[in-house]
């Protein structure tokens, strides 16, 4: 008996939460709804939409209903995928509301909110980092082609070319001469090493080391011995600051 009871209780409940919806429009008059609304102004808004979603499944279609959720989701709880599902049924709903304006507004600031966050959450890596390679690549070339450019300019401003003149190519076939202004500076070659009247024995010097520093070459070394047979009897009797006499080498003769 008690079980039928409870059973019929609980029929003529959910027959009197349903009339609520079919008696007239006004959703806040629902239970369900004043809680909602009831969390949200204490600022529990995960609890408020979890009841605002449970009063829409008794009333899909309530209008009210869906912006109260898509308000909450956009501003409250950042979630901008069921933000934009209430936006739609609303409008869907309310196809000739007065803010049907404001509400695509809002719409489309939701939908931009979510493609920013599928964005940053689910990155194209791998092909921002070939465009990034590649843009750091032309970078590279672009600064070496203006480098190259600039020394190539340097050069050219040194060289200072001068095309030659037709007339100028005639005389040079004709005398075999070049005109002065097309002449090709001489460079100035360094004279042949000066060689010392005389040396002054360092430690470590023997015949052919003292040889090879005087003339380049240590196969004069019996030149100094014969110059200097006065104090030398052989060429392994230097001694350390010894001043030996420097021969000048024979001159070739002409051919």
């Amino acid at each position: 008996m008690i079980r039928v009871s409870s059973l019929i209780f609980s029929v003529v409940f959910i027959m009197l939460l349903v009339s609520c919806d079919e008696g007239g429009p006004d959703e806040s008059r629902h239970p369900l709804f004043k809680k909602a609304s009831n969390l949200k102004e204490k600022g529990r808004y995960s609890e408020s939409a979890k009841a605002f979603e449970d009063y829409v499944k008794i009333n899909p279609d309530s209008a009210k209903t869906h912006l109260e959720l898509a308000t909450l989701y956009d501003d409250s709880l950042k979630d901008s995928l069921f933000a934009i599902y209430h936006y739609r049924r609303y409008l869907e709903i309310e196809s000739d509301s007065q803010e049907k304006k404001n509400i695509e507004i809002w719409l489309k600031g939701a939908e931009k909110e979510y493609y920013e966050q599928l964005r940053m959450n689910y990155p194209d890596s791998d092909l921002k980092k070939e465009n990034d390679a590649l843009r750091e690549r032309e970078k590279r070339y672009v600064a070496l082609v203006t480098q190259l450019r600039k020394e190539n300019e340097y050069l050219g401003n040194q060289l200072e070319l001068k095309p030659v003149e037709p007339s100028a190519v005639q005389e040079i076939k004709q005398n075999g001469t070049v005109p002065t202004e097309y002449e090709v500076p001489s460079t100035s070659v360094p004279g042949k090493k000066e060689i010392p009247e005389s040396y002054t024995v360092k430690p470590g010097d023997n015949l052919t080391r003292i040889s090879r520093e005087i003339y380049g070459d240590i196969k004069y070394y019996k030149l100094i011995l014969e110059a200097n047979r006065d104090v030398l009897s052989s060429e392994t009797q230097v001694r350390i600051g010894q001043k030996l006499k420097i021969p000048r080498l024979p001159e070739k003769p002409q051919p």
